[in-house]
Order: C-alpha cells, then structure tokens, then sequence
C-alpha cells in the first residue's frame, strides 16, 4: 500500500491531537532564550497526534527558537506534514508561512505575532491545538464508560435521554442537555420513567425545564388554594424564586407553581380541585439557575 492509500484509508479519523487529559503540545514562552517549549503530557508523560493518517509522538520537552525581529512577524509552531519526506512525514517546527504546496499540511499549535523590540512572552499569542474527539453512543448516562479511559473531549451521546456529554478531566460534562431524574414522591408517579428535567448549559448558567406529567396513586383529596404534591427537583437545580404557570388535570386548567424548595404547588385556580387516584397532573414550565448545578449541591 502506498503512502497515499494509506492516507486515504486513515484520513477518517481526522487530524489533531491525542489529548489523554494532561495537557499535550503545552507551549511554554522564554524570553532569557527567545524559545518555544513544547511540554510533553503531564499525566502519560508523552505527546502523540495524528496527521493525515500518519503518527507523531514525542516523550521529551522539545525546544524551538522563536528569535527577535526588526519588522512584525507571525510565527507558527505547528506539526507539519509533508508527504516528500519519506522518513519523517510529520515533524515539529516553527514556521513564518503555512506552505501547501506538494500536498504538505499543517496543524497549528500557536499562533505567535512579534513585534520589534518586544518580549517574546508580550508578543500576541492565540494556541489552536486542535484534537481528534471520538463519538459514542449509549441508550442511557450510566452506560457512558469512565471518563478518565477516552480521550479528553470524547462525545457520548445518550439517544434514549436525548442529551450528549463530553469527557473533560475525568468527569462527563453534558454540552446540549442532561437530563436529571426527579426524586421520588409519596402518593405520585410519574407516567413516563422517561420524563424529567432537561439541564441545558448556556453562556450565564443553567436553563432547566421540567415537563411531564405525575399520576395521583394514593387515596383521592381536594385541593383548595395552592397545595403541595412533594418536592421532585433536587437541591442544586431548584429555581432562585416561586415560578408560576398554568397545567392540566382532567380536561381542566390548574395552577402549577415550583418553588425555591423544590417543591411543586397545584391550585384550582379560585376554586376547589378534587384530585382522584389514577389521574394525572399534566404541565410544563422552566426557569434558569445562574450558577452550575452541580458545584452547589
């Protein structure tokens, strides 16, 4: 198989850095040496990344100069592939161009802008590192294997739960969605074990919402103002004030508020509700939690 084939067959896992969590191809500035050091992974003790199907690793700190200028220059620390090298296709440098020619690529770790007279640790810096990520797929979270055996960045994606993580640091750090089962309550069930609430990440926090619907499966009561069923929603995901929003019973439109407590509140809305074993309180609302659930439990 020639080289090219063999870049063919390879050229589906993609281009970038193995990334096992220990920050590789980490670059480290001089200005006693105008140099660029590229550290090696701190937990496996070695870097490796793939480039157009063939394999770069290196198990030492590797130093490159990145020397004083009289007119701005853009440098490039890069691993660069150039398929006219037979030996060593895939080699580390630094570069003032990104040639292309012949079939060679490039795969840019940082992006240097010097200026005349100026530190080498003052100069604009802006680090790429790109990284291959794999994907896989469960039914459900606790099927996700340990985060800490894939790679850094691996996307899982839950298709039952409708929601995908990422591994990051050892943790699984869900990027469109997680979906976060209720605590139980006495007297009611939820009527689909599918059902609860959806957890998306935004730029300020947290946007939770809650829809479903819960089955009365204890003796028949009436309600008259707002009145309790239990409190589902976990400590860190509870809402920062009382949300209001109108439901479902039979046919019947209800009060359904959800409270700093976690609790949810149903009302007959100015007159009495009889809630009867066997029917189910429909509803849907959301509120945002500005901070991340899950450094506040």
């Amino acid at each position: 198989m020639t080289d090219d084939q063999w870049k063919s067959v390879t050229l589906g896992i993609g281009d970038g850095i193995l990334d096992e969590g220990g920050n590789p191809y980490k670059i480290e500035l001089s200005n006693q040496t105008d140099e660029a050091t590229v550290q090696v992974d701190s937990f496996t003790g070695f870097n490796h990344a793939i480039l157009r199907g063939f394999y770069h690793h290196m198990d030492t700190p590797v130093k490159l100069s990145v020397p004083a200028v009289s007119v701005e220059t853009t440098y490039y620390v890069v691993l660069s592939y150039d398929p006219a090298d037979r030996h060593t296709p895939v080699k580390l440098a630094v570069r003032t161009d990104l040639d292309q020619t012949g079939g060679k690529y490039h795969l840019v770790l940082s992006r240097i802008v010097r200026k005349p007279n100026q530190l080498l640790t003052d100069a604009v810096r802006r680090d790429g590192r790109q990284r291959i990520t794999p994907v896989i797929q469960v039914d459900y979270q606790d099927q996700l294997p340990d985060a800490a055996s894939v790679l850094w960045g691996t996307q899982g994606h839950c298709w039952r739960e409708k929601t995908t993580f990422r591994a990051s640091w050892g943790k699984w750090v869900p990027t469109s969605g997680n979906m976060v089962r209720p605590d139980p309550i006495g007297g009611w069930q939820q009527v689909l074990s599918t059902d609860g609430i959806l957890v998306r990440p935004t730029s300020g926090g947290w946007e939770c919402t809650m829809a479903g619907a819960y089955l009365r499966t204890a003796e028949t009561y009436t309600v008259g103002s707002w009145s309790s069923i239990g409190a589902p929603i976990p400590g860190g995901y509870r809402p920062r004030t009382n949300q209001y929003t109108t439901g479902l019973y039979s046919d019947r439109v209800i009060g359904v508020a959800v409270t700093d407590s976690g609790q949810i509140l149903i009302s007959g809305l100015g007159s009495s509700l009889v809630v009867e074993k066997d029917f189910p309180v429909h509803f849907n609302f959301s509120w945002f939690v500005p901070v991340n659930p899950e450094t506040s439990m």
